[in-house]
């Protein structure tokens, strides 16, 4: 059978597009950049009402007990020799050896002053840090399961500070309409402390 001119221009435009993507195949990100809503950022260990923002921070122990140092008006609480403490301030977090404000909490630090911190291990899992870079504040998920040296690297690429968060049992949470960990929805009443935006 015979083709026509449109028939051959059509093929070839295929055979082109489909060498095309063979060479150069589309590289997909491990993450994905959640943006915040306006507002004052505050760490509480109340379950909050109301809150634009609403996400675990630091690890919640098994007896419901929150792991880590923190600072919670001004008292500190499971005082530890970990390095860093993260300060919470209005519209801002820090990341200091000691506390910069009144309330704050401990948690890894997966990226500081634009560098990857590398952790020696091997579990793979889905993945949430808060980050910053120029002031600006958001979140990043892992869209399949990282290694925390493998999830910290990816954060370096869009970061110059950023910061994990509790996951998986108690990762329940929600940014505005958008619900995180709903998987983890039937354990939100075991969490001990959260980050939100009011």
């Amino acid at each position: 059978m015979l083709m026509g001119p449109s028939f051959r221009y059509l093929a070839a435009t295929l055979l082109l597009v489909c060498s095309c993507n063979l060479i150069t195949p589309l590289k997909l990100s491990g993450i994905k950049i959640i943006e915040l809503p306006k507002g004052e950022l505050i760490w509480t260990t109340e379950r909050p009402r109301k809150a634009k923002m609403c996400i675990p921070a630091a690890f919640t122990g098994l007896p419901g007990s929150i792991m880590g140092e923190y600072r919670l008006n001004g008292v500190v609480h499971n005082r530890n020799k970990k390095t860093y403490r993260i300060s919470i301030c209005k519209d801002n977090f820090y990341v200091d050896k000691k506390w910069l404000t009144d309330n704050g909490f401990q948690q890894y630090v997966l990226v500081l002053n634009g560098k990857a911190s590398h952790y020696g291990d091997s579990r793979k899992t889905v993945r949430r840090a808060i980050c910053k870079k120029d002031n600006h504040i958001f979140l990043v998920e892992s869209r399949y399961p990282m290694t925390m040296s493998g999830f910290a690297a990816e954060c370096a690429k869009v970061s110059a500070c950023a910061v994990y968060l509790d996951m998986g049992e108690y990762g329940y949470g929600y940014v505005g309409s958008r619900i995180l960990s709903l998987w983890a929805y039937f354990s939100r009443d075991k969490q001990t402390n959260w980050l939100c935006i009011y």
